[in-house]
């Protein structure tokens, strides 16, 4: 199990509106901090959902399209994790197969946004790369040789499904990426710089924004 790292200190930017809501609960109870989450990860999430349909993680014409969530590895804040799992849930909707997997608490915290998804979710005891090799069983169950895997974790032992088909990665964080996995994918996106990126650009327009503001006053004088 890959638990990637600890929230760094712009986990919590509030600057996304609760009308802008991408994902809702469906057949899970939302944690304690959802109006948070809500305020803080939903205009995110559907950037990320943007982005990803832009560049895509599944190949054309490459066989049956198979996903895999590491739910462990997504472990962020609320506001982020809320974001994340939009992306995730996006990715699922264009996979023929969509599997996830995680330990109890990465379990209760993600179900209240896998929207449609929320009943799939196989949960684990606590124990190392229990998850992943959930993901993995799921995999093999699967039968064909024209198959395609999009991974949603960083951990090295899912490098091994690239002796059935292409890898496409969506990573929660590079620093923490296995050089296996990543030598095996295709494809890789990593999630922490998108969020990084995110950010940027809502700062540069709050700063054009106020620029604007200023220069309105100025004029009204």
């Amino acid at each position: 199990m890959g638990l990637w790292r600890s929230p760094g200190e712009w986990d919590d930017y509030e600057w996304f509106r609760l009308a802008d809501v991408v994902v809702r609960p469906v057949d899970a109870t939302p944690p304690d901090d959802q109006d948070g989450a809500d305020d803080a990860g939903a205009a995110m999430g559907r950037w990320l959902v943007d982005r990803l349909r832009a560049e895509p993680l599944w190949l054309p014409d490459a066989g049956r399209r198979i996903l895999l969530v590491d739910l462990d590895n997504l472990r962020a804040a609320p506001s982020r994790l809320r974001a994340r799992l939009a992306a995730v849930v996006a990715l699922a909707r264009e996979a023929d197969h969509a599997a996830f997997a995680g330990q109890a608490g990465a379990v209760r915290r993600s179900r209240p946004w896998l929207a449609e998804f929320a009943g799939d979710v196989q949960e684990v005891p606590d124990g190392s790369d229990l998850a992943d090799h959930a993901l993995l069983d799921t995999a093999a169950s699967i039968r064909g040789r024209s198959v395609q895997f999009v991974v949603v974790s960083n951990d090295g032992i899912f490098a091994g499904l690239a002796d059935r088909g292409p890898i496409g990665l969506l990573s929660p964080g590079s620093d923490a990426l296995s050089d296996k996995l990543r030598d095996a994918a295709s494809r890789t996106i990593d999630l922490t710089a998108l969020e990084k990126q995110a950010a940027a650009e809502r700062a540069k327009t709050q700063r054009a924004a106020r620029r604007r503001s200023r220069k309105r006053a100025g004029a009204a004088r």
